[in-house]
């Protein structure tokens, strides 16, 4: 073999290890910078939900502190109206006409309702939708309940509760009538909840603005038998059912993908249980992100390390090359 064959078998055995280093550099490199970004990522989502999820629990402890001020003049309200109506002896509780009674006991007609319930069925109230309701319908659980009520003749308050059709706290409270035929029911909205969660609903709908990939942010009430979210928006409809079901059933997080048109999104929804004493329902605080895009940055590593290696070939091939003819000339 003469002087020149053995240099080029000398400069391809050369090119082909220094092929093979950096090609295995930059895999290496690649693997490890995807592998920290991704870590990135995930912490940063964490760190993400984290940060929503305790300021949400901030304002709803917020929310119940505020609550928790006026709770109690606002069922002494209550109960002062039911007992002044139940006193009144003149007063025919099936046909008197409840709104002029309301006002009579200053109470405004836009906040409060009444209900008068005989044998389980609404036979006289403010709130004409409701006039010959049937709790019979709503199950025994409902009307046994109806029935401990007023068999005991004692006041009872509820909880504050959020009405579906409305989206507002509401309480509702009962009183039996002297001669225990009726049951007096007397369900009010409070303006000063309506503005805390006017506050809190601003909020959530502001960090949402605020995070690029966050589409929604929102507060679900519910039970085992139905569910509901605070702020109604057109993504709620796509959520899978399944996931708010099991949120509210199993009392715990639920997270799942799914796909809108060419559009990919996470779902979590986290399961919050309140204390027994805020009389207050549980909730789940669901937060939807955008994943679409999710790996634009390991494809953008991964171009750009193809990009590196291939430029850095292309350098020590023209090098090669440039060697080899020079060497040709002095021969």
């Amino acid at each position: 073999m003469d002087q020149s064959s053995k240099r080029k078998s000398i400069f391809r055995l050369l090119f082909i290890k220094v092929t093979l280093v950096v090609l295995l550099l930059n895999i290496i490199l690649a693997i490890i910078t995807v592998k920290d970004t991704i870590h990135v990522q995930i912490n940063s989502d964490t760190e993400l939900r984290s940060k929503i999820r305790n300021e949400i629990i901030g304002i709803s402890d917020f929310q119940t502190s505020a609550l928790q001020t006026f709770e109690k003049s606002f069922y002494d309200l209550q109960k002062e109206a039911l007992e002044t109506l139940t006193r009144n002896k003149k007063v025919d509780l099936r046909s008197e006409n409840l709104n002029e009674q309301l006002k009579s006991l200053r109470l405004d007609t836009i906040f409060h309702d009444l209900y008068i319930i005989e044998d389980n069925r609404v036979v006289n109230t403010t709130y004409t939708p409701d006039w010959g309701l049937d709790f019979s319908a709503f199950g025994d659980e409902k009307t046994n309940y109806l029935d401990r009520i007023l068999k005991s003749k004692a006041f009872l308050a509820e909880r504050f509760q959020f009405e579906i059709s409305t989206k507002r706290l509401k309480s509702y409270s009962y009183q039996a009538s002297e001669n225990g035929k009726y049951l007096i029911e007397i369900g009010s909205y409070s303006e000063v909840a309506d503005k805390i969660m006017e506050m809190f609903i601003n909020r959530l709908k502001q960090i949402t603005a605020e995070n690029e990939n966050v589409v929604s942010v929102n507060y679900w009430f519910g039970n085992d038998d139905y569910q509901f979210p605070l702020i109604d928006q057109p993504i709620n409809r796509y959520v899978p059912d399944s996931l708010v079901v099991n949120a509210f059933t199993g009392k715990k997080d639920q997270q799942t993908d799914f796909d809108i048109k060419d559009q990919k999104l996470n779902a979590e929804f986290m399961y919050i249980e309140q204390d027994p004493l805020t009389r207050l329902p549980d909730f789940a605080l669901s937060i939807i992100t955008d994943i679409t895009d999710k790996n634009d940055p390991i494809i953008k590593i991964i171009t750009r390390q193809a990009l590196f290696a291939l430029s850095f070939l292309i350098l020590i091939i023209g090098s090669i090359f440039i060697a080899i003819r020079s060497l040709k000339k002095h021969q």
